[in-house]
């Protein structure tokens, strides 16, 4: 039996929002720790967090920049961890209904373009 590898990547951007994904929290670097922080953030019984449409805005532009397909309805849910550094206790996702998918990157090396 031979095996064949396969690398993928997970890769983070930092979006330019003046707030964050699920609350009106500042976004603003450099103040001093739990500053920028609500109810939502902590994830405190009885709150719901509400999308920042700029978020979406731009993650859908990043998205067509890098060639992925946009989809029709796309879901958040939330995945449970036990971290000290997570108090709520979870974290948010799109693992089964993303807002796009299947982008790729174009790098030259050796003289070929390559995905």
């Amino acid at each position: 039996m031979t095996f064949e590898p396969v690398i993928g990547l997970e890769v983070h951007a930092q979006l330019k929002t003046t707030t964050k994904i699920f609350c009106g929290c500042s976004t603003v670097f450099g103040n001093p720790p739990n500053t920028h922080i609500c109810p939502v953030c902590l994830g405190m019984p009885g709150v719901l967090p509400v999308l920042n449409k700029m978020v979406v805005t731009y993650a859908a532009k990043m998205a067509l920049a890098i060639h992925c397909t946009l989809s029709r309805v796309s879901r958040f849910a939330r995945k449970n961890y036990f971290y000290p550094d997570l108090p709520k206790g979870y974290q948010i996702s799109q693992y089964e209904e993303p807002l796009a998918q299947k982008g790729f990157i174009e790098i030259e090396t050796d003289g070929q373009s390559k995905r």
